[in-house]
């Protein structure tokens, strides 16, 4: 049973170093209605809520407009790519926009 699990990670290991193509820190400093303390702090909560994850360790996206991010793997080694994830919805009072804040999944 160890060899197998031992086999597993030795195996998806190289997968999970690769590099992400799209920087989400590019995409949280459009918030242009968000103090750089509050993006860096959003930025943290969700890195942090996706490592809790032993399968979608990443933050891939975020799309506050809608009230969503996304957690999971990119992987292109240049012969194998694939890409899992799943969305999970921001926490209420997240600020989602000029004078609007996220509740329920929702922006109001």
């Amino acid at each position: 049973m160890q060899l197998v699990l031992f086999i597993v990670i030795v195996t998806f290991t190289p997968l999970s170093c690769e590099v992400q193509s799209e920087s989400i820190s590019d995409t949280l400093e459009k918030l242009t209605y968000l103090k750089k303390e509050c993006k860096d702090n959003l930025k943290t909560k969700l890195v942090e809520r996706c490592a809790e994850s032993p399968f979608l360790t990443q933050l891939v996206e975020v799309d506050v407009s809608k009230c969503k991010y996304k957690c999971g793997e990119e992987h292109d080694n240049g012969r194998i790519r694939g890409t899992s994830g799943q969305y999970f919805k921001l926490k209420d009072g997240t600020p989602c926009g000029l004078d609007k804040v996220c509740i329920d999944g929702f922006y109001n």
